[in-house]
């Protein structure tokens, strides 16, 4: 077992100076501090709880409980998406037993002083971390988005140790929150590619993902900068194919001004040339289904940002979806509103999507899906691998212009993207 020094305040928590939830809570943070051999626990700027999704009564006992200990989050903290949509009743709460209880562990993490934003993009929100803050964000995604594009650090956490961070302020010095463990260890040469678009990051995520384990990647080869939403779609698959935490980007990430830098200067341990036929091979196998018929069309995990819902709107600008096929988004509803206010809520439906919020489509299971659902697409790599096992259906993958052209044909038509052609 580490020895592990506790602050004044460290130790008036663990023995419930500050009340019981905060002493339970220290007591958790210290048990991982010795596992994981930290010798100090470090201040955090922030939290995002990713622990919001109703997996059972055991998961919403524990934060009860929590709650009628007296739990009062000591930083900013926000919270993931939930797995029901409060603000649509008869959409997606039925008023069964897992909707009440999705909605009651919603409630007491608002109890505790969470802020319910209820969305698994915290980074498109104001007040981010800044540059060098230790965090704990929970969210595959926003993890490998804090570590790699803003340069906040946290680590790859479980359930309920970001609650207990909130309660307490703290987490162990260990992991990602060393400068040491911070450089790349895998080289990835990425081949020139013209036209890369989200769909072209998606997949270049998946098939770095799979080939990294443990591993920080350093991907060179990039020669224009990715906006936010390409950046959101590598991060998803690097942290859906594989155990990423971090990567870094030469000459766009911020710890990568060179490839020296990102590398700290050593040789790296393992070296990966991306090929397109590599690309070819992930683009294709992201599609699982088999309908010559379309029934859903989901886009969304992670969440839809304002720029993929102004992209949305320029694709279906003065069309008509196909009668038979629902086109369902999930974003927040701080985008949603801020669409809203522009108009892209509008044409969008009148193209005849429905947006929801608070939930995402990795909170699908097989009841929110008409049992009658044959042909499901999607332009989310993080849905299209998880999705299946979810819904017990297989998914088409495609970029959002083929979502669109599906929607409107009422069955798939996936085109070869023109990053691979050129």
């Amino acid at each position: 077992m580490s020895l592990l020094s506790l602050s004044k305040e460290d130790l008036e928590m663990l023995d419930g100076s500050h009340g019981k939830a905060a002493q339970q809570a220290m007591r958790i943070i210290v048990r991982m501090a010795h596992i994981q051999q930290a010798t100090e626990l470090v201040d955090i700027s922030h939290v995002h709880i990713g622990g919001s999704i109703y997996t059972g009564k055991g998961s919403l006992n524990v934060i009860e409980e929590l709650v009628s200990n007296g739990a009062q989050v000591r930083v900013p903290t926000t919270v993931n998406s939930i797995s029901i949509d409060r603000s649509q009743r008869g959409v997606w709460n039925s008023g069964n037993e897992f909707d009440t209880n999705a909605g009651r562990l919603a409630t007491a993490l608002e109890a505790m002083g969470a802020n319910p934003i209820f969305s698994c993009t915290p980074y498109v929100f104001p007040k981010t971390p800044q540059f060098g803050q230790n965090v704990l964000w929970a969210e595959s995604n926003a993890i490998v988005y804090a570590n790699s594009v803003i340069g906040a650090r946290t680590n790859r956490h479980g359930d309920f140790m970001d609650v207990c961070a909130a309660l307490t302020g703290r987490v162990p010095k260990s992991g990602l929150h060393l400068s040491e463990n911070r450089r790349g260890t895998l080289l990835v040469h990425v081949p020139d590619v013209a036209g890369a678009d989200p769909s072209f990051y998606t997949v270049l995520g998946y098939l770095i993902g799979k080939h990294a384990a443990a591993d920080i990647p350093v991907i060179e080869g990039i020669r224009q900068k990715p906006s936010l939403e390409e950046l959101k779609s590598l991060c998803a698959t690097l942290a859906t194919s594989g155990a990423v935490g971090m990567f870094h980007m030469v000459d766009v990430t911020p710890e990568a001004p060179t490839l020296e830098a990102a590398l700290g200067n050593v040789e790296p341990q393992r070296r990966f040339d991306v090929t397109k036929d590599q690309l070819r091979q992930v683009w294709n196998e992201l599609s699982s289904a088999s309908s010559t018929t379309l029934s859903m069309v989901a886009m969304g995990s992670p969440h839809a940002t304002l720029g993929d819902l102004a992209e949305l709107r320029a694709l279906v600008s003065g069309k008509k979806k196909h009668p038979r096929v629902e086109f369902l988004i999930t974003t927040s509803r701080f985008v949603r509103d801020r669409a809203q206010e522009l108009g892209i809520v509008k044409d969008l439906e009148e193209f005849g999507v429905r947006i929801s919020t608070d939930t995402c489509l990795c909170m699908f299971n097989s009841s929110r899906v008409p049992s009658d659902a044959t042909g499901i697409m999607t332009n989310s790599g993080k849905f299209a691998h998880y999705g299946p096992g979810l819904i017990s259906r297989g998914i088409y993958f495609g970029a959002a212009k083929d979502c669109v052209d599906s929607a409107i044909a009422g069955k798939p038509v996936i085109s070869e993207p023109g990053w691979l052609r050129s």
